[in-house]
């Protein structure tokens, strides 16, 4: 299956839906077949939410599915063309862009339509900075000017994932899209409560100094709290539950590229990973660089290792499914 790359236009934030729709960043794009390429979009390909202004982060579609469903048009009186544009600071109020009819009250009709919910809530990515939506003109692979839905580049829209997201944001998309949907609820309720934790945090640097669990001493500025069990199971910040991380190594953690063996206390790094990108073996079997007397109980790690493992082997089974007999 070839993995295709849309830009998708949404008009809620990070935190609400839409009115228009009942699209939630982060979970769920919704849309209609009255929308350009509205047909296009299937399981496994990439979406870049977006809005007016930002390019958000992109989701790994699961699943499509669809319902009747019905919306209001607003057309032309004149032609009853569905094209009406808003006129600022003239009169009359709107301009038709097909007969170039102008108007102060456009004619609202209901229209049937068939509603199609694209789900990617196990694969979204968030950029911790947007990217700005003028960073998508060269990025798109045709020259059509529909907002909705367009199609990308796929060379040129990695390359911006790989500008915007870095590695380690590269590196969940190729796992996501190989082994298929993180395992729900472990490290999502990991990555949903780590921000606003600086109480959590300074008892972990009172725990085990300025040191990264996988690279040693590092810079406090550079350094994360990781929960090492899920804080929707248990909600208590428990120093004795938590690593320090480099900010890095924690979005790895967060995603399942890297956890640790809780019977040889060292760093794994999924090995499709350090197949394609050798410099990531310096942060695989590495012994965990703090003091045996404060490790944390091994317990605490068996869950996030063994979603990670399984994961790791569904990518290779899925690999070895695809090769020639």
């Amino acid at each position: 299956m070839t993995r295709q790359y849309w830009s998708c236009f949404s008009a809620g934030t990070l935190e609400e839906s839409t009115a228009l729709y009942g699209d939630v960043l982060g979970v769920q794009y919704e849309y209609d077949s009255n929308v350009v390429n509205h047909k296009g979009i299937k399981a496994g390909d990439v979406l870049l939410i977006r809005d007016a202004q930002l390019v958000h982060g992109y989701g790994v579609v699961e699943d499509v599915t669809s319902r009747d469903g019905s919306k209001m048009m607003r057309r032309c009186p004149v032609c009853r063309f569905a094209s009406v544009a808003p006129r600022v600071r003239v009169s009359p109020a709107y301009r038709c862009r097909r007969c170039r009819s102008t108007f102060d009250v456009p004619l609202d009709e209901p229209m049937d339509v068939v509603v199609y919910t694209a789900s990617y809530r196990s694969g979204w990515y968030q950029f911790e900075t947007p990217a700005r939506l003028r960073d998508l003109d060269t990025v798109y692979a045709g020259k059509d000017q529909q907002n909705a839905i367009r199609r990308l580049d796929p060379a040129r829209a990695e390359a911006l994932l790989l500008e915007v997201s870095g590695v380690v944001g590269m590196l969940g998309l190729h796992l996501v899209t190989a082994a298929g949907a993180i395992p729900e609820g472990h490290v999502e309720a990991i990555v949903r409560v780590r921000r606003g934790q600086q109480r959590f945090r300074e008892s972990l640097l009172g725990r085990y100094g300025s040191t990264c669990a996988v690279t040693g001493a590092q810079p406090e500025d550079v350094l994360d709290a990781a929960h090492l069990y899920s804080y929707a199971d248990r909600a208590v910040h428990d120093p004795g539950g938590g690593l320090l991380l480099r900010s890095d190594i924690h979005r790895m953690f967060d995603r399942l590229l890297l956890t640790f063996d809780p019977t040889t206390w060292t760093s794994r790094v999924a090995p499709a990973l350090l197949d394609e990108y050798p410099a990531l073996r310096a942060l695989d079997a590495q012994p965990m660089a703090i003091t045996e007397v404060v490790r944390p109980d091994p317990t605490l790690l068996e869950d996030h290792f063994g979603a990670a493992t399984n994961r790791w082997k569904a990518r290779w089974q899925r690999r070895d499914a695809r090769r020639p007999a």
